[in-house]
């Protein structure tokens, strides 16, 4: 029994600091490893082909990428970066800007009642401060205030920060070199069928 409670205290501690758990250094070493040979071997490939698909693909740094991995563990312990920061930081898309990710996480955890109540708290605010009356919708007072704040519009923000998916943006974190790894593959054969 004593070895139980004794295993589930160092579990505990690893995901409560895990840059500092040899454990879960280890686990993301290897994983980091994995999808950094396989990028270096489509580039080395791409090398020795004389190619340049243009994809923006680049090696992998490896110790960069272990950081990343235990970004997204220590967003499980307590007091750690949420998910939805984390993934933004790494895998937001371009055209949002993320300056802010702390900020802009925030919007990702609403429910839909508190997204809604968030956009009539924008317009409102715009209200209070143009002088005379302003002919717009709340929501179209919210995407002036979203494409200023973070360059795109209202619809956009939404289905990127507010529709935020845990499990996708795992995936994401995750499986996301690997998967941008298996474009430049495919991206190298297109290249080399057409020269």
């Amino acid at each position: 029994m004593m070895g139980k409670i004794k295993q589930i205290r160092e579990a505990k501690a690893e995901i409560e600091n895990p840059h500092e758990s040899e454990r879960m250094q280890a686990l993301a070493e290897i994983l980091a490893e994995i999808q950094a040979s396989q990028r270096a071997a489509v580039m080395d490939q791409r090398d020795a082909a004389g190619i340049d698909p243009d994809d923006d693909r680049e090696r992998l740094d490896r110790a960069a990428r272990v950081r990343e991995i235990l970004d997204l563990v220590d967003g499980y312990g307590p007091g750690g970066r949420p998910l939805s920061e984390v993934w933004l930081v790494q895998c937001a898309p371009d055209d949002i800007d993320t300056t802010e990710p702390s900020i802009t996480a925030h919007y990702a955890e609403m429910s839909e009642a508190e997204w809604e109540a968030q956009i009539e708290r924008w317009a409102d605010t715009i209200r209070e401060t143009q002088s005379g009356e302003i002919d717009a919708t709340d929501r179209e007072l919210a995407d002036h205030h979203i494409s200023k704040k973070w360059g795109v519009s209202i619809d956009r923000f939404e289905a990127v920060v507010v529709d935020f998916d845990p499990a996708t943006a795992l995936e994401d974190l995750l499986a996301g070199p690997s998967k941008e790894t298996e474009q430049a593959i495919k991206a190298n054969t297109e290249a080399l069928a057409e020269s």
